[in-house]
């Protein structure tokens, strides 16, 4: 192993994000989903967030910090978010409930501090998670949004699909890669969407996947959002207005509990309406489904 303690840079939908390295690391074996993502930094380059990791213990007092969530899993690990006065902390917790993994964060989650557990460190995906954290906190800023979905591109266009955990996302895109010319998988469960001045909506692929292989440092013209439904049939309709928020605004990142961040996610949602057309697929796990969708997507994208 290399006994050094370097910067890495990555750029991720056209931001970068530092990870320095407070401890000696063998940087080939470090987060293998980003490796796509190695950038330069280029002189007086800004970032948009910067991660300092360590293998000390977190030494930060414990005592009056305000819990915003209730013990959750995601990707199968036990986390809870708290709010100090001036930072927020993100614990990964044990089964008794001790925090092995921290992470500080100042308020718009662009400077953290994370303390691991140096022996699973290759073996886990738990900094790869805490990096998402802060960077879909700190995205919304800059009018990026990362979004839990599905996403596919065809040529220059990408389509993504929305829904519950079990509603069918990654079945929609693999029926769509396999029945759709020149389709292919652009990220399966958390690309990043952002709005351009020029009113363009682009769609890109990041290091977190979901359980499917796929990290590609890519982007496409975002044609169309639809939030997918379960059914007996194959229905599809357009949502506009309130109702279009309503079925985008569960699959944002923007964490409720802080106003600034939640408002600027409801922001983008905004950008993402007026631009993208938003639906709503009523649908069996089969080839006419994708038929339909393909098709009203694109009669909706050409009115």
């Amino acid at each position: 192993m290399s006994s050094i303690t370097p910067s890495q840079y990555f750029r991720i939908a056209d931001h970068l994000v530092r990870v320095h390295w407070n401890m000696n690391v063998d940087l080939g074996r470090t987060l293998p989903s980003f490796r796509p993502f190695l950038a330069n930094c280029t002189a007086g380059e800004g970032t948009l967030i910067d991660i300092e990791v360590s293998d000390s213990p977190q030494q930060r007092d414990m005592e009056g910090l305000e819990r915003l969530n209730d013990v959750d899993y995601i990707l199968d690990e036990r986390f809870v978010l708290e709010r100090a006065p001036e930072s927020y902390l993100t614990s990964i917790l044990s089964g008794d409930g001790e925090r092995k993994w921290t992470m500080e964060s100042s308020m718009d989650f662009s400077v953290s501090t994370v303390s691991i557990q140096a022996s699973e460190l290759y073996t886990t995906n738990k900094l790869s998670w805490l990096i998402m954290i802060a960077f879909g906190q700190a995205c919304v800023k800059c009018d990026t949004l990362l979004l839990h979905a599905s996403a596919v591109k065809v040529g220059e266009m990408a389509y993504a699909f929305l829904g519950k955990s079990g509603t069918g996302k990654s079945t929609h895109s693999k029926l769509w890669t396999d029945h759709v010319d020149g389709c292919e998988l652009l990220n399966d469960d958390n690309p990043a969407v952002r709005a351009f001045e020029d009113g363009s909506i682009y769609i890109y692929g990041t290091p977190w996947s979901g359980k499917k292989d796929c990290y590609l440092n890519q982007r496409a013209r975002l044609a169309g959002i639809t939030r997918l439904v379960q059914g007996s049939v194959n229905e599809f309709s357009l949502k506009n207005g309130t109702d279009a928020l309503v079925a985008l605004l569960p699959s944002g990142s923007g964490i409720r509990w802080d106003e600034t961040i939640y408002s600027r996610m409801v922001g983008v949602l905004g950008k993402l309406i007026e631009c993208v057309p938003v639906g709503e697929l009523v649908n069996l796990p089969e080839r006419a489904a994708v038929e339909l969708h393909f098709g009203a997507i694109r009669d909706s994208c050409r009115k």
